[in-house]
């Protein structure tokens, strides 16, 4: 494999170390929100929590797939992985939204929607942020 397929595994394992990092911190964002809203009441706090695992747990799925790596995987072996990963971080997305919206209640869907558009757009901002470059995930 050589010393350039060392490297690539270095790349690799510290974009996947980079990625948990900010999922970490989405969620001790989310934990801070929801405390914080606790002071509002407890619908709209665990409304928050619940919008940030609508958007944690299905990330975590596809990155923890889709970065994994296996040695010896070709470019369209690792592609195809992504779209796989993709196709199911969608899946689990929509039935997590529906398994939400038929069992809680009463639910606030603007803290719910407000903290998954804010895990969102956090996301995107420590991507840019710790690494001076736009990692899509």
């Amino acid at each position: 494999m050589g010393k350039r397929g060392q490297k690539q595994g270095i790349h690799s394992r510290a974009t996947r170390k980079q990625i948990f990092r900010i999922y970490l911190i989405q969620a001790l964002i989310a934990i801070v929100l929801s405390g914080a809203l606790l002071l509002k009441d407890f619908v709209t706090a665990y409304s928050a929590l619940l919008g940030a695992g609508l958007y944690l747990i299905p990330n975590l799925y596809f990155a923890n797939r889709a970065l994994k790596g296996k040695p010896g995987q070709t470019a369209n072996r690792a592609l195809a992985e992504m779209y796989v990963s993709e196709i199911w971080k969608m899946g689990i997305s929509i039935l997590a939204f529906a398994t939400v919206f038929i069992l809680v209640q009463p639910l606030s869907p603007f803290s719910l929607f407000g903290t998954f558009i804010l895990m969102q757009i956090t996301g995107w901002f420590a991507q840019m942020k710790l690494n001076n470059r736009f990692l899509k995930l």
